[in-house]
């Protein structure tokens, strides 16, 4: 009896069915992946915060108990004789701060790469309004990158802060995730009281997109992911009331957190929420 062969194989339905479900596991699993990548990027730049919020306290000890300044004035360049920070630098490509807060903790950190967060899209766009490098900020060496930036409520300008002037280090932000090449940033940009904020464009970074959690750096030296909308929170009663981006009072107009009141969350521009 002449034993028939069979042949061992895969249909064509068989193999479609294998492609189909490989398919559907990837679509499940890659986002899941870009999610774990992005929350350790986050994480990396959480540990960049924390070391530069130590070179900030570093700083403060060995000048007389005051932090380092936004920006220093340069005669020669003209800059920090315009009354507003960045629109001097904005106005005139050919102006760098020359010496901002970067460059004052340096010595403290000495470490080019801190300065940069991997998640910030900023960090290598190519700048049009200033000289043709990646990332550029307002500092004159251009191996700072644009990622961080200092509160501009508390510490607006060329006014120098001290650390006593400080009631409430520890739920006080001292450095921000920034877009912008300016050095520093306010909860002016991103309030929908103030109108041309939401249409000057998103200038904090909020990691994993709309809704994000940014991260943030205090006065205390702590370090850690907060909501915008909690930062902007506004805690205490009208005309004595704060955030922890600063009092009523602070920032370069005034009341900067005036209208941030308990019952109006929503309060932000709408791509931060």
């Amino acid at each position: 009896m002449k034993r028939v062969r069979r042949q061992v194989g895969f249909t064509l339905i068989e193999l479609l069915v294998v492609i189909a479900i490989i398919a559907i596991l990837a679509a499940i699993l890659f986002p899941v992946f870009a999610q774990a990548r992005e929350s350790a990027r986050a994480i990396s730049c959480l540990s960049n915060m924390k070391q530069l919020g130590l070179g900030w306290m570093m700083y403060a000890q060995d000048y007389d108990e005051t932090y380092p300044l936004s920006r220093r004035q340069d005669p020669q360049s003209g800059y920090g004789t315009d009354g507003d920070d960045c629109g001097h630098f904005y106005a005139d490509p050919d102006v760098h701060a020359k010496h901002g807060w970067r460059m004052l903790i340096y010595p403290y950190v000495k470490n080019y790469g801190i300065y940069r967060c991997p998640s910030n899209p900023a960090a290598t766009q190519l700048q049009t309004n200033h000289k043709a490098c990646d990332g550029c900020t307002e500092e004159g060496d251009e191996n700072f990158k644009i990622s961080y930036g200092n509160n501009g409520v508390v510490m607006w300008g060329w006014n120098p802060l001290r650390v006593a002037q400080l009631n409430r280090p520890a739920d006080t932000i001292m450095l921000l995730e920034s877009t912008w090449q300016c050095n520093d940033l306010g909860d002016w940009v991103a309030r929908i009281d103030n109108p041309p904020a939401c249409q000057w464009g998103q200038g904090f970074l909020t990691h994993r997109g709309k809704n994000g959690i940014p991260n943030w750096a205090f006065f205390d030296g702590h370090a850690k992911a907060v909501k915008l909308t909690r930062i902007f929170q506004r805690n205490g009663i009208r005309g004595a009331g704060w955030s922890m981006m600063g009092n009523e009072d602070d920032g370069p107009g005034g009341n900067a957190t005036a209208n941030l009141d308990l019952d109006q969350p929503n309060n932000i521009c709408d791509f931060y929420r």
